[in-house]
């Protein structure tokens, strides 16, 4: 069985874990980028990069629970690595630079699977099932799209809670809210609003853009004012 946290639940567990860690680090003020190796090191978790060399390519980022090796390459050959318990392993290729947004939200992924675990505990997903039973696509798909959802917006109330994006909101744009036209055009003075704000966060422009819907944040307009004024009017 998969326990179930409501949204409302993940915000405000989320939002508290940061208030708390930046009032016990003596960080109050300097909020406006969440140090989330710091947070990580304060809750006991070690972070640390890898080649992986999982088959699954999409596998970035790996919590350690002390008894499950990663596949990693090592001395010019792949080797299974047990790492100890609470190390979370990325991917060498987000050490980059331009890498840096996807870094630092898959870091805050893996926090919040460990949060999760500690607040609502349940077996990992290979022995929680019994190997005998045969389970359809369709009940393996709904447990692992409901563990990363609850992972994901976790993650994000972690790295951007609500303060921080309305401090981007009020450094950048005043604290007024952005405009957008019809419901998802975005003109080229918001567009890099919002990319100034991502930066100062910390994160990726599509991810700002979320957070600013969630946290309404936004002003509509109607697509014709856009029309008008910037498309027929630039002609």
């Amino acid at each position: 069985m998969t326990y179930f946290v409501s949204n409302r639940e993940l915000d405000e567990l989320g939002d508290s874990l940061i208030r708390h860690f930046l009032e016990q680090s003596g960080m109050q003020n300097a909020a406006k980028c969440i140090d989330i190796v710091g947070l990580a090191n304060y809750l006991g978790l070690n972070v640390v990069f890898e080649s992986f060399a999982e088959p699954d390519l999409d596998k970035i980022g790996f919590l350690a629970d002390g008894k499950t090796p990663l596949l990693i390459k090592k001395d010019n050959g792949i080797v299974p690595f047990l790492f100890p318990l609470g190390t979370i392993v990325l991917d060498v290729s987000l050490h980059k630079d331009r890498e840096s947004g996807r870094c630092r939200f898959t870091i805050a992924h893996e926090i919040a699977h460990f949060v999760l675990n500690r607040h609502r505990p349940e077996p990992q997903f290979q022995r929680m099932f019994d190997p005998e039973r045969n389970y359809s696509l369709a009940e393996i798909s709904d447990h692992f799209n409901i563990v990363e959802a609850q992972a994901d917006r976790l993650a994000a109330n972690i790295l951007m809670p609500q303060f921080t994006i309305g401090q981007a909101l009020y450094d950048f744009h005043k604290g007024k809210p952005i405009i957008i036209f019809g419901q998802n055009v975005v003109a080229d003075r918001e567009q890099k609003v919002i990319r100034k704000m991502a930066a100062q966060v910390g994160v990726s422009y599509t991810a700002m853009l979320i957070r600013l819907k969630q946290f309404d944040m936004l002003e509509y307009h109607p697509i014709e004012e856009y029309l008008d004024k910037t498309i027929r009017g630039g002609a």
